[in-house]
């Protein structure tokens, strides 16, 4: 009951999607498989959310709660990734300095 109730409203597919990622992710896969994985599941956000702005844009008859919900998605994800890319920056600029 209490993980149903911490599990966010906005971006379930994505936790979904990145829980089952590091389930299944064996010895055999790298970084940089997992990396790409997350990158392409952005992109792919970003392209449905252009979509559906281009849909509305164009007079077609759409749902513009789901578009919202979209958009929000996307933007998420996309902030979520560039403060990743931030952390192993920052993670790596760390590991650099070090002195041995």
């Amino acid at each position: 009951m209490i993980n149903s109730i911490m599990t966010p409203a906005i971006g379930t597919e994505a936790v979904r999607n990145l829980e089952n990622t590091l389930k299944t992710q064996s010895a055999n896969n790298d970084f940089s498989h997992f990396l790409e994985s997350a990158i392409d599941s952005v992109n792919r956000r970003q392209v449905e959310a252009d979509a559906k702005v281009f849909n509305v844009a164009s007079g077609q008859d759409v749902d513009l709660h789901g578009q919202m919900i979209a958009l929000e998605e996307a933007n998420i994800s996309l902030r979520t990734m560039a403060s990743v890319r931030d952390k192993v920056v920052e993670a790596y600029q760390t590991i650099w300095n070090m002195q041995v």
